[in-house]
């Protein structure tokens, strides 16, 4: 019964139009080569560097490129938890992202798109300490919002193929 529930949901799924945004054999062709014909600017200091990385990596850049994208970081930290002596006892650090997506054929700025991510880690005594959650900390959202690019773009190629 439960199976045939399941074939059931199946069915509805694709009669409403959801198609997956990544097929089971991978990705399908057409999404390979659009993502491989992305050019990934060089994005400025160690997290930028470590966030292209990941972006190459994800996006398998191998194709001739038809598109760019620039990607601008800024982080912020903010202290909270405030205990008697006035000293803060935990961090907010909060990474921001401007990504732009530029057809190179001259069509100009194909997206344009802020995304942010937050996380937060406890103040001991050690300043050692403390700058190593941070820089860690900033590390993981970094490629966070490179995941989350990485879909944005795949999410980008597929309406657009949808459309034509």
């Amino acid at each position: 019964m439960k199976k045939l529930g399941a074939l059931g949901l199946l069915f509805l799924l694709t009669a409403c139009g959801f198609r997956p945004l990544y097929e089971a054999d991978g990705s399908s062709g057409a999404m390979q080569e659009h993502l491989a014909s992305i050019e990934v600017a060089p994005i400025a200091d160690r997290l930028g560097q470590q966030m292209r990385n990941r972006l190459l990596d994800r996006l398998n850049t191998a194709g001739v490129p038809e598109y760019r994208l620039e990607v601008t970081l800024a982080q912020e930290s903010e202290g909270y938890g405030i205990r008697p002596d006035a000293a803060a006892t935990q961090e907010q650090l909060t990474v921001y992202a401007t990504v732009k997506l530029v057809d190179l054929n001259g069509e100009g700025l194909v997206f344009e798109e802020n995304m942010r991510s937050t996380t937060s880690y406890d103040l001991v005594l050690s300043d050692y300490a403390i700058l190593t959650r941070r820089e860690d900390s900033a590390r993981r959202l970094v490629l966070e919002l490179a995941e989350r690019i990485h879909r944005r773009l795949a999410l980008h190629f597929s309406k657009a193929d949808a459309e034509e």
